[in-house]
């Protein structure tokens, strides 16, 4: 989930299920791939001891790219939401140290050209799924298939029309008690949503999109993504 400011947050994405059962998750490791140059700050979601790993691209024959292995051994196995909640479970959070304006950060999938000739470099989790009274933690994750599921990757380029398009829109107040203020003089929005830390969408507006009330929201943090014709912008928001 783009959380805006160059902050990315990965989560695991249960498949729609009525299973009640909380998956039980012994370690985990996957691999973020950036744009030549560009490095990151990474912090865990379920522990507090997630190795980040750099890797040089020219190292494995692609100098256009870097990027890093982020694995984590849990001191005790963490429960996932059940898949009946339908809830992701963010996994690891990404802030990147420079600002990109073009390339691409990307999960690497199991089945890429990059991950089967460096087999190290393949996403794994050691997990307990099934409701049998015993814990018996085994990997999950398919290692011949993709192993991605949702958004996984963001462009940069995106941002160049983000920045020129929607430039002049102001967002006040922030924090916010009940609504909150767009200030939009190109009038060129269609959309507006308002997503949790999950990456769920809870609030959608279509129309007279000058505010937005979210008095109906408990207090935290959100993501607001207003959309116009050919661009988007996210911008955090804080609800009192």
């Amino acid at each position: 989930m783009d959380n805006g400011s160059y902050n990315y947050t990965i989560g695991a994405v249960p498949n729609t299920s009525s299973n009640t059962f909380a998956t039980s998750v012994q370690s985990y490791g996957f691999t973020i791939v950036l744009p030549d140059g560009v490095t990151a700050n990474i912090t865990s979601s379920l522990g507090n001891t997630a190795s980040a790993t750099f890797f040089d691209g020219n190292a494995v024959g692609q100098s256009a790219i870097d990027g890093y292995l982020i694995t984590e051994t849990l001191g005790s196995p963490v429960s996932l939401a059940a898949p009946s909640a339908g809830t992701t479970s963010n996994i690891v959070t990404i802030q990147l140290n420079e600002t990109p304006t073009s390339g691409t950060i990307y999960i690497l999938e199991n089945n890429s050209a990059l991950a089967t000739t460096v087999t190290a470099l393949k996403s794994f989790m050691q997990a307990d799924m099934e409701d049998d009274g015993m814990a018996t933690y085994s990997n999950r994750v398919d290692a011949n298939a993709s192993g991605i599921s949702g958004t996984s990757s963001y462009d940069f380029s995106t941002l160049l029309v983000e920045t020129n398009e929607l430039a002049e829109i102001l967002i006040y107040p922030n924090p916010v008690k009940d609504i909150i203020n767009i200030t939009n003089t190109n009038g060129n929005l269609v959309k507006a949503e308002i997503y949790n830390l999950n990456g769920q969408v809870l609030l959608t507006k279509e129309s007279n999109l000058t505010t937005i009330n979210i008095n109906k929201l408990p207090s935290g943090m959100y993501i607001l993504k207003l959309y116009a014709d050919t661009a988007s912008k996210t911008i955090k928001i804080l609800k009192k």
